[in-house]
């Protein structure tokens, strides 16, 4: 047991990094620079309880970090195989060395954040428990879990922790921590971007009502309406409450960022390594020059959790903030001059944030484009300038583009084929069909061809040629196995031969899997689900075999 005794103890299901595009790198970061103490447990041998116990008890409370993604997403296929590999632990290793090959042993297990607050209160009772990340955010409502086949409660209920933060987090876990320290009890903070259980609601009248745990069972087409109203009470700012019995799930209305306050954040001198500088999982070696210019998107995808976690509304940090970012790559001993990638949800949403608290879209750029969106200028603007940078070889572009923006602006994807592309440009049309890409939330089919005439306009006259490698889903709700023929056979007239297909997975607390669950629209209309993953499995060859 350590010594010391910290006031915050992170546990982790995989491997610290001291990295920025890392949840535990920025979270310890904004502690620590108020005078906090951070100690963290990393990849504990979650059988045992008293693997939680090897820093001891902190003076103020523990909080568990699961990650960047969600840990049944991470830990199994779409066709409900598990995976052998986990890229956040050292060399990969999904399991405990000299371990079986069993769930049993797997380092991240299924349902990270009920495991770890269960195992923690069994060898401490009485310490507060805060829970967050995308895991948590995405089932602090009923939530329908994929890899069970079955709606569930709130994770606030099954982990019995006191508070779960919403969001990225750092604002809200300093003011948690400084409330803490002042005798408040977490389990009564009010704070935006944070959720929390309580008896009473009568102190929270303008709050959106949810459809309670039991109406979504007795009727499944609730969990659309409740995903609806999150989307909708939280996009206008507002609390939301849902009914459990004789108690309540309320979440607060967001927390508010601005540029100056996420400049700071990831203006941290992070040294972007394991505290062990021998140790380098896959994923910080991939991540390891890599740039968050925003957060936020105004895409409004319905399958799309990242946005449902971090929010509709842009925020950018400022050019300065990001140029002085890749500087300070020159003093890292692994710097080889290659920038991985500069970007977010959306590339290109790099400054359109908005600055109208009432608006009620739940799509920033489907059916008429937001008039603050532009085409991209202010990414482009920052493009060129990292690419000029002395000692800049090459700045790779990873993230997402949107081609119905980049459409609008055939100077941003030249300068995106011709300095920051690799052998392929990604996007992601996901579907051919008009039908499917409506519920999707996603442009029409037409817009993607406006783009591929262009791509190759700009692509034939270019000296090293760009291969277009679109991004597929099938399975999506509201698919039938006719739809994945005639895109079979459009994109063959279309002459595309690269193609990531996946099948659709639903994640919890998005308006995709609230169809998938309930077989209805967000219009409530009766829509084909196809669940059978056999089936799934030939509409993927139907794909495969096109050419």
């Amino acid at each position: 047991m350590s010594k010391t005794q910290y006031d915050i103890i992170f546990v982790l299901p995989y491997i610290f990094s001291d990295h920025p595009s890392f949840p535990e790198g920025t979270l310890k970061r904004s502690l620590e620079s108020k005078g906090f103490t951070v100690g963290i447990i990393e990849t504990p041998y979650w059988q045992d309880p008293q693997s939680f116990t090897q820093l001891g008890k902190p003076t103020l409370f523990f909080a568990i970090i699961p990650g960047p993604v969600d840990s049944i997403v991470l830990n199994y296929t779409s066709t409900r195989k598990r995976r052998q590999e986990d890229l956040y632990q050292n060399r990969g290793e999904a399991f405990f060395k000299d371990s079986p090959l069993s769930i049993k042993y797997k380092v991240r297990p299924d349902n990270t954040v009920l495991v770890f607050a269960n195992r923690i209160r069994q060898v401490y009772k009485e310490v507060p428990i805060v829970i967050g990340g995308i895991e948590a955010a995405l089932r602090k409502f009923a939530y329908y879990h994929f890899q069970e086949n079955k709606v569930r409660r709130s994770i606030l209920l099954d982990s019995r922790a006191d508070l779960l933060v919403t969001g990225m987090g750092e604002k809200q876990i300093v003011e948690i921590a400084n409330r803490a320290k002042a005798g408040i009890d977490i389990r009564t903070i009010d704070l935006p971007g944070t959720a929390r259980l309580t008896k009473d609601v009568t102190s929270y009248p303008h709050y959106v009502i949810l459809p309670s745990l039991d109406q979504i069972l007795a009727n499944p087409s609730k969990l659309v309406e409740a995903a609806l109203e999150t989307e909708k009470g939280l996009n206008q700012g507002k609390g939301l409450i849902q009914a459990y019995d004789n108690r309540y799930v309320i979440e607060h209305p967001p927390a508010i960022y601005t540029t100056p306050e996420i400049d700071a954040i990831y203006d941290f001198p992070y040294t972007r390594l394991h505290p062990n500088h021998k140790i380098l999982t896959p994923s910080l070696q991939m991540n390891l020059f890599s740039i968050t210019s925003h957060r936020g998107c105004g895409g409004g995808c319905a399958f799309c959790s990242i946005s449902m976690h971090e929010g509709k509304r842009i925020i950018s940090r400022s050019q300065s903030s990001i140029i002085n970012e890749i500087q300070s790559f020159k003093k890292h001993p692994q710097w080889k001059g290659i920038v991985g990638d500069i970007g977010g949800a959306t590339a290109e949403l790099y400054q359109t944030d908005c600055s109208n608290p009432s608006c009620r879209r739940v799509s920033c750029l489907i059916k008429d484009t937001c008039p603050s969106i532009g085409i991209g200028e202010p990414f482009l603007k920052l493009l060129k300038q990292a690419r000029e940078i002395p000692g800049v070889r090459k700045v790779f572009l990873g993230s997402g583009i949107r081609y119905d923006i980049v459409l609008k602006n055939p100077q941003l994807l030249e300068e995106i084929l011709l300095h920051h592309s690799g052998k392929f440009l990604r996007v992601a049309p996901e579907h051919t069909q008009d039908s499917v890409l409506n519920l999707m939330r996603k442009p029409t089919f037409e817009v993607f061809e406006q783009f591929v005439h262009l791509f190759r306009k700009i692509n034939d006259r270019l000296p090293r040629k760009v291969e277009l490698s679109p991004y597929l889903i099938i399975g999506y709700p509201g698919e039938t196995q006719q739809d994945v023929i005639a895109m079979a056979q459009t994109l063959k007239k279309m002459r595309i031969k690269t193609t990531d297909v996946q099948i659709f997975t639903p994640t919890p607390g998005t308006l995709s899997t609230a169809m998938y669950y309930s077989g209805v629209s967000i219009t409530y209309e009766p829509i084909p689900i196809e669940k059978n993953i056999k089936n799934l499995e030939k509409r993927k060859q139907i794909l495969a075999s096109k050419e």
